[in-house]
């Protein structure tokens, strides 16, 4: 089945949303699984949309100044998955989606499609008003969105490292393939610009 229009907006803009949220690898179509990478016994998803940020954590280990009495508080910066599923109609909606694979996962759908009370549990809910929409670049790195709301956060959820290594290494992957290609065709106009 083709993707709609309303359903490709919406990806592009929930990569947007990663890009404010703190996102500094994002990609569309990412599949994601259990075991980390796409294996044959693994049921694998793939997600609208895909990024990696950071977020600080308290270290679980302790550390030799904790047993002299030297306490400390200080924190560690890991790489978190942030993940969002975009869905256009109840019936999309009603056949499921990936709300499992990521950090924190989003539901981004039309304004009013589902309530709050049907999204499950820690996952998060963005609408889109099409009546309200404008967005602006905001800074060298963000965007200003208007008709975009958060009706619920979505809730940190713990995953293995290895299965936040691999999306990583997936969305750079996919990442430099398309600066790859650029380049390519970049080289390619500069060429013949300079043969005249």
């Amino acid at each position: 089945m083709a993707e709609s229009p309303l359903h490709a907006f919406l990806k592009k803009l929930g990569v947007a949303f990663l890009v404010n949220q703190g996102c500094f690898l994002v990609d569309t179509e990412v599949p994601l699984g259990r075991l980390g990478s796409s294996h044959e016994l693994d049921g694998h998803h793939v997600i609208d949309a895909c990024g990696v940020g950071e977020r600080f954590f308290r270290p679980r280990e302790r550390s030799l100044s904790d047993f002299l009495g030297e306490r400390r508080d200080y924190e560690v910066k890991r790489n978190v998955l942030r993940g969002v599923e975009v869905k256009v109609s109840r019936s999309d909606f009603r056949n499921g989606f990936v709300c499992s694979c990521c950090n924190f996962n989003y539901l981004l759908t039309p304004m009013r499609l589902v309530a709050p009370w049907e999204v499950p549990s820690g996952v998060g809910l963005i609408e889109y008003n099409r009546h309200k929409f404008t967005v602006e670049q905001d800074g060298e790195e963000g965007f200003r969105f208007r008709g975009l709301r958060v009706v619920r956060k979505a809730a940190y959820r713990g995953l293995r490292q290895h299965q936040i290594d691999n999306a990583t290494a997936r969305i750079a992957r996919s990442s430099s393939r398309m600066s790859v290609s650029a380049l390519e065709s970049e080289l390619r106009r500069m060429h013949s610009d300079i043969q005249g």
